[in-house]
Formats: structure tokens, sequence, C-alpha cells
């Protein structure tokens, strides 16, 4: 099985190349955006590894929620190619990618993304099965629903743990892929919101 991951949700992007149980990732920590270094990336991570984008049997891609721009581009280059090759994509939720150590390690973890001025996304896993769904919620009283002794991950906690594209490959193998995945925002973007304000 070879798997294309790419995460694209929050500041620092990510591409990882599964290939039977073995994966290798670059890391972009740039100050260029996503738009710009996520694609030669992509060559480049394929390029080492000797195979290509026609060679996977599917591509991965974090769906959010994250940053609004960042969900587009990855969910838009993940159809692209996914279209290109006939091959499917897989949609992994960005907090269920942030869950995946725990979830393997068999802890209660909480998962919060900082969205901003007190709001967050959030959910919270049990060794995989998801005890609250994916939320926007207001960070402050999504803490008060979690048992004492969970582990907290993400950017919205103490940890500031960021998506990787490690993780959203691992996450997407026991998924169905589908021909096109769209993004999981989970709540309006800013300029939505202040359009409905007027």
């Amino acid at each position: 099985m070879k798997l294309l991951a790419l995460e694209t949700t929050d500041k620092i992007a990510s591409v990882a190349y599964y290939c039977d149980g073995k994966i290798d990732s670059i890391t972009l920590d740039s100050q260029l955006r996503h738009a710009e270094t996520v694609l030669p990336s992509v060559d480049g991570l394929l390029e080492q590894n000797g195979t290509s984008i026609a060679d996977m049997d599917a591509f991965c891609v974090d769906v959010g929620p994250g940053s609004f721009t960042g969900v587009r581009i990855g969910v838009t280059m993940a159809n692209a190619f996914a279209s290109a090759t006939g091959k499917p994509v897989i949609g992994v939720n960005s907090l269920e990618a942030l869950a995946y150590p725990a979830r393997r390690d068999g802890s209660v973890c909480a998962v919060i993304i900082d969205a901003n001025n007190g709001n967050g996304y959030a959910a919270l896993y049990d060794a995989g099965k998801c005890l609250i769904e994916p939320c926007a919620c207001v960070i402050e009283e999504f803490l008060q629903k979690l048992p004492k002794d969970c582990v907290m991950v993400g950017t919205g906690t103490s940890q500031k743990t960021l998506p990787d594209a490690q993780h959203v490959a691992l996450a997407a193998l026991n998924k169905e892929g589908q021909k096109a995945v769209s993004p999981e925002y989970l709540r309006p973007s800013q300029a939505e919101r202040m359009w409905k304000g007027k």
C-alpha cells in the first residue's frame, strides 16, 4: 500500500509517503505560502523514495478544521492528484490526526485547536473511539467536560502540538477512499461571519 499524505491546515505544513508499513516525511517550516512549498516538497519526497504520483494507491489529506486557506490548499491538491491518476482520496479530520499518537498508547485524548479569542475546535477520543464529536467550541467550556486523567494535545493546549502528515497517513489506513473530499471547517470563516453581520 502506497499513500501520499498532505497536511496544510496550520502554519507549518508537511507531506508524508507511506509504503507497506514504512513512512517518510518532510516538514515545511517556511515563510513561503503552502501553495508555493507543498508541490515541490511532494516531488522531492517521492523522488528520494524512487516513486511517483502515478504509483500511489491513494492520496490522503487533512480536511480540517484549521486555517481556512490552508485547508483549501491541501484538499484541492489531494483531489487534483486523485482526479489525475484515477486513484481514491481519503480525508482525515485534523483532530483525529492529532489524537493518533495517543490512540496508539491507549490513552483518553482531548484535542483542542486554537481558533483565536478563546474559541477552538475540539474532540475527545478513547483508543480511536470518538467520545465527543469534532465541534467548534469555547475552549474554557470544553475543558469543563473533560475527564481529569486525559491526555491533551493541539495548539489550544499547553502542548501546542501541530498536525503532522505522518499521522494523517496512519489514520487514513482504516478509512475508505472517495473520488473527492470536502473541507470540514466546523464554523463559517471570518469573512462569512462579517458578511452575515452586515
